[in-house]
């Protein structure tokens, strides 16, 4: 006898994963008698068949198995051995300026020095599971669609929605336009996607956040679904929309996805490869043009090294730790007013009121007056951010103009959580700048790679070379 079952491994924070397995029973124990089997059964909640998969109580464990894909996808994990699984706030700062590589790799070494290759295998698992993740809360939408009696009630839809969306917008953001989307059929069949353009991710994402605002009534799934959105008109240059958008969101709200140290898959990934692993390291000054993390110091960026003399797994790169998740059960944020109040900024910016008792400096000092808790460190010893001081046109002149100290801002507030690639991206493609100018160029540090090369992004991973519909990318562009 067999039979499939849909399982949710579940956490302390509600951090369960969707998992399909087979259980095959062997003949020979159908001569347990059922006073036996009785007293073996257990009623598992979070075990759901197949053919339940038509009752509306089974929408929890769906939904709770495509947020830890979501999460896994997003700050990724510990599992995997020390080094743990990366999600996109790992790659995205290892190919911007975020990190620099402190162990042995020598693909992570190559996504470092911008010159990343379409076997690399760290990349190959990142892209799956952003595919995996984008398809799960896909998934969990359309039993939601499908099972619950009243959508508008139920705030799991709305949030189905909102994360997909985000998978939508880190594949705009993270990869090469001509990202691929292919689509799983109910009997297990597949549908190769074509590929899609940057522009074209964005605009699906867009959709997604629209309807998830418009089909609930809860407020932090609205807001959740408004930050997104935001963003995604700002990747397409719609600032005035996008700065309308966001200013609908106060400074204090936040939605953070969830890590426990119930199991490996659970930690938090960002702390897993830095602090436990010794993989990444804080950069500084990252090929010239990097951001001086480490000599400029920022109570919102807050690092150690420790002891003073510490290095990396591969026993040579300075290992400096960063602050800001404390330990393997640190939440990360993933839509924050702080990101609203600096698209307002931004908004502001691109109207040219960046004038004393402008919107652009009254944006940014609302947040600096009042900075959130939610990125304050959950190590102990590590002091809360406190109000920092009032920018002011004197600050503009010294950033070397409204561009420079906007984009300071956003590194700053916004430090590891898949931003600063996208940022990098943009002051290329919306700001005019040239990409040797904004990303780490020149000699790169490690004796493996010379200098720098010149990806801007990253490349679709060989595995999606079995679609049919897809070559390569469409262009490697910012």
């Amino acid at each position: 006898m067999k039979r499939a079952i849909f399982r949710a491994a579940s956490g302390r924070g509600g951090f369960r994963r969707l998992l399909l397995c087979c259980l095959g029973v062997l003949g020979g124990l159908a001569l347990v008698t059922s006073a036996c089997s009785d007293l073996l059964k257990v009623n598992d909640p979070d075990v759901v068949t197949p053919g339940n998969l038509g009752d509306p109580s089974v929408l929890p464990t769906i939904r709770a198995g495509a947020v830890g894909d979501f999460t896994l996808a997003y700050s990724g994990s510990g599992a995997d051995g020390s080094g743990g699984i990366e999600g996109v706030i790992m790659t995205g700062g290892l190919l911007s300026d975020e990190w620099v590589n402190s162990e042995t790799f020598p693909n992570r070494i190559l996504d470092d020095a911008r010159q990343v290759a379409i076997n690399d295998a760290t990349m190959q698992t990142v892209f799956r599971n952003v595919q995996r993740a984008r398809r799960a809360t896909q998934f969990a939408a359309d039993r939601y669609r499908g099972l619950a009696p009243d959508t508008l009630l139920e705030p799991g839809f709305a949030e189905m929605l909102g994360l997909e969306g985000f998978m939508w917008v880190f594949m705009a953001e993270n990869y090469c336009s001509g990202v691929p989307v292919s689509h799983a059929n109910e009997d297990g069949s597949l549908v190769f996607g074509d590929p899609l353009t940057t522009t074209e991710l964005l605009d699906t994402a867009l959709a997604r956040f629209n309807a998830a605002i418009a089909t609930t009534t809860s407020t932090t799934m609205i807001r959740l679904a408004t930050v997104g959105k935001a963003r995604a008109q700002l990747d397409l240059g719609q600032f005035a929309a996008a700065g309308t958008t966001a200013g609908a969101v106060p400074l204090t709200f936040s939605y953070t996805v969830q890590h426990t140290e119930n199991t490996t898959r659970e930690y938090n990934g960002v702390f897993n490869a830095n602090v436990i692993g010794e993989r990444y390291s804080v950069a500084d000054k990252e090929g010239i043009n990097g951001l001086p993390w480490r000599s400029v110091a920022d109570p919102r960026t807050p690092f150690e090294r420790v002891p003073g003399t510490d290095v990396g797994f591969d026993n040579a790169t300075p290992q400096y730790d960063a602050l800001r998740y404390g330990d393997r059960k640190a939440p990360v944020t993933v839509a924050t007013g702080a990101e609203a109040g600096l698209i307002v900024a931004e908004a502001a910016l691109q109207a040219g009121d960046t004038g004393a008792g402008g919107a652009f400096l009254t944006a940014l000092n609302a947040l600096r007056a009042a900075p959130p808790t939610y990125f304050n460190s959950t190590r102990a010893n590590v002091p809360a951010v406190p109000p920092l001081a009032a920018l002011t046109t004197a600050d503009i002149t010294a950033a070397g103009g409204a561009v420079n100290l906007l984009f300071n801002e956003r590194a700053r507030w916004l430090w590891l959580t898949a931003h600063r690639l996208s940022d990098l991206r943009r002051l290329v493609r919306q700001y005019g700048r040239a990409a040797n100018s904004v990303f780490p160029t020149g000699a790169y540090f490690k004796v493996q790679v010379p200098t720098y090369g010149n990806d801007v992004n990253f490349p679709i991973p060989i595995d999606e070379l079995n679609n049919p519909n897809f070559t390569q990318c469409i262009d490697r562009n910012p």
